[in-house]
């Protein structure tokens, strides 16, 4: 039941995140700007989600990850309500970046409340759970925002994505809240220094979080551009965009129903190789822009193989520091949503010196690479867990 409502946490953030690719080109026309700076609205929420974390999971540690976890709800909240009615596009743009960094308290910490409360033998299957319900947060959200976003417009969607995250702080106040306690604790910057200094101490966590940051410059780099694509192709526009991003959660949902079949075919160090060889090969095929019903094929397959590759390094993480494991999620965060603020950069402005095509075999070929290292790197250092 605790892992129900921690997972429903990780569905507001999903779906206040994700379901902005698809609307991207709908905002560009609305606010009369580029679709390239509509794509920053992506930037806008990643960039702060992954800034705050070597302040949010240090507090999660000291004041309580539920405490954290709850203000952070009700903050992203605010933002999608507010957002709904933003005059401009610049004050749109900001309300991204709050609720980023609210969204910066959510998934991390929720992450590592499962890692306290599930032994390491149920740990893999546990996250890659809260992982299942984030992603169809996920598929909703991208599906429904294309499809909508000519019925109930944008601004409509946003109001559909207070209404989750609403759901998700009523939920948290009632069944998360931290015990009360005798003493109120306090924060320190040397405390918190000495919490990450637990978790570098570890020499898996550069591999840990290296590997994620350039897993997501090679994955989501190119999600804000997908309906942009798809209309330079005459395939579609936003609904269609909806329906292919949704395809990373469908693919990362086959593979959490799949998860313990694989763990008993494949051991963690396998899955990091072959995950990112299958999302490699996922993103070389889209390259090619065929019809708009087999790249939904497509970001399937890429979706099972990030997560495959994903989860088997979050799996690492818990178990880095036990001991400040809100810090060393949050040190994960911050690699992974680094990567999706700065990939949307890089592949626009290769878009346009290389081409579409190009940009999207490189980012497949970097995949494939960070892949089969992760999987030598990992099998050097061992992945004993705690």
């Amino acid at each position: 039941m605790i892992l129900l409502f921690i997972s429903l946490c990780g569905l507001a953030s999903s779906v206040a995140y994700r379901s902005m690719d698809p609307l991207v080109t709908s905002i560009a026309r609305e606010f009369a700007v580029p679709v390239t700076t509509a794509a920053l609205l992506s930037s806008a929420y990643a960039l702060p989600f992954a800034l705050g974390q070597p302040i949010l999971g240090p507090l999660g540690d000291v004041f309580g990850k539920g405490r954290v976890l709850i203000i952070c709800l009700w903050v992203l909240t605010a933002t999608l309500v507010v957002g709904a009615f933003s005059p401009s596009f610049e004050f749109l743009l900001a309300l991204r970046f709050i609720g980023g960094l609210a969204g910066g308290g959510t998934m991390p910490v929720a992450m590592a409340m499962i890692g306290d409360r599930f032994p390491p033998s149920q740990r893999q299957v546990a996250i890659a759970r809260f992982l299942a319900v984030t992603l169809i947060g996920q598929v909703s959200a991208s599906s429904l925002s294309g499809l909508l976003a000519v019925s109930v417009g944008w601004r409509g969607f946003f109001l559909l994505g207070a209404l989750v995250a609403l759901s998700a702080a009523l939920g948290a106040t009632w069944k998360l809240r931290e015990p009360k306690t005798l003493e109120r604790p306090r924060f320190s910057i040397s405390e918190a220094a000495g919490r990450y200094r637990l978790v570098f101490a570890n020499p898996k966590s550069w591999l840990c979080f290296g590997t994620v940051f350039i897993e997501a410059i090679a994955i989501y780099g190119a999600t804000p551009y997908v309906a942009e694509i798809l209309e330079t192709a005459h395939l579609g526009g936003p609904r269609e965009a909806g329906f292919v991003i949704a395809g990373i959660g469908i693919g990362g949902l086959l593979y959490s129903f799949t998860l313990t079949w694989l763990m008993r075919r494949l051991t963690r160090i396998q899955m990091m190789s072959t995950g990112g060889v299958i999302g490699a090969v996922a993103i070389a095929g889209v390259a090619f822009v065929p019809a708009w019903t087999v790249l939904v094929g497509l970001f399937t397959l890429l979706g099972f193989g990030f997560v495959m590759l994903h989860n088997s390094v979050q799996t690492e993480v818990s178990s880095l520091a036990p001991e400040a494991r809100a810090s060393a999620f949050s040190m994960h965060a911050f690699s992974f949503f680094l990567g999706q603020a700065i990939g949307p950069v890089i592949f626009g402005t290769g878009m346009h010196l290389i081409g579409t095509g190009p940009m999207l075999m490189i980012n497949a070929c970097v995949l494939a690479a960070v892949g089969i290292g992760a999987a030598i790197l990992f099998s050097r250092h061992g992945t004993d867990l705690d």
